[in-house]
């Protein structure tokens, strides 16, 4: 009996410490944290500005990646003039380069070197000009975006962890791209660009206490109820026991009555 009562004891301690496993996995899992979003309004290039985002909250868990998205777009108006003695034809366009930063270095270790945005002006502006003549492409516009994939750095997760907003360094470098022949010609703009920024936090959740605990007291009590039910049966089982072998003996006790019985 004392043998039996222990091994309830130890699968009822097992299947607790099992419910304990297995509510801190279902409560740990995979969660995301935004998008959030940041602009530098659209502005007469080139300037600097600043994207600022929240922070990641760490109460919500272990940040595991940092999802980026940048997007922009221009409008510009060429000027090209060919202050030549003889004609010329030509193509030009209008080209922004964006490049963002952030204060370790990680998001873009090349700085204004390879800037995450480069575009153009759709479609190129083409002309033709006689000598000293010069004309305007009207207004052009061009637009790109660029997303970073989860970046998973641990500077970068540090970076981007904690209170309060981070703020990330943005600026534009503007130029013409111009394609000439004859002629004496050279192409200006004039263009205006702005920035969008969001991001995505990835994170590893940190499982709630309350519900941990309201799962293991509910699985311990119907652990408990289960002992209950299996006690009783085993002693029950006992005395069917106790009850066959007594009939048993009764039996052959009769059996031993009849054959001392004297004939009649």
């Amino acid at each position: 009996m004392k043998s039996g009562k222990r091994t309830i004891f130890a699968a009822s301690v097992l299947g607790i410490s099992g419910l304990v496993a297995l509510a801190a996995e279902a409560q740990a899992g995979t969660g995301t944290s935004g998008p959030f979003t940041s602009t530098v309004s659209t502005r007469l290039t080139d300037w600097s500005g600043n994207l600022s985002f929240p922070k990641f909250n760490a109460s919500l868990g272990t940040l595991t990646s940092v999802d980026l998205n940048f997007s922009s777009s221009m409008t510009t108006t060429l000027t090209v003039a060919n202050v030549g003695n003889s004609s010329s034809t030509g193509k030009t366009q209008t080209e922004v380069q964006l490049s963002i930063t952030d204060s370790s270095g990680i998001l873009n270790p090349g700085g204004n070197a390879t800037p995450q945005l480069d575009y153009e002006s759709l479609p190129k502006f083409s002309y033709s000009l006689s000598a000293g003549n010069s004309t305007s492409s009207g207004v052009l516009t061009g637009n790109s975006s660029y997303d970073t994939g989860g970046l998973n750095a641990t500077g970068l997760l540090t970076e981007f962890t904690g209170t309060g907003n981070i703020s990330l360094p943005a600026a534009t470098f503007t130029q013409t791209d111009l394609s000439n022949t004859g002629g004496n010609t050279n192409s200006t703009q004039v263009t205006d660009a702005g920035l969008t920024g969001t991001v995505t936090y990835t994170y590893t959740a940190v499982p709630e206490p309350t519900s941990v605990t309201l799962l293991v007291i509910g699985g311990s009590m119907a652990l408990l109820r289960r002992r209950r039910r299996t006690t009783p049966l085993a002693g029950t089982n006992q005395n069917q026991s106790m009850t066959t072998s007594s009939d048993s003996a009764l039996e052959g006790t009769n059996h031993r009555r009849a054959l001392c019985s004297p004939e009649r």
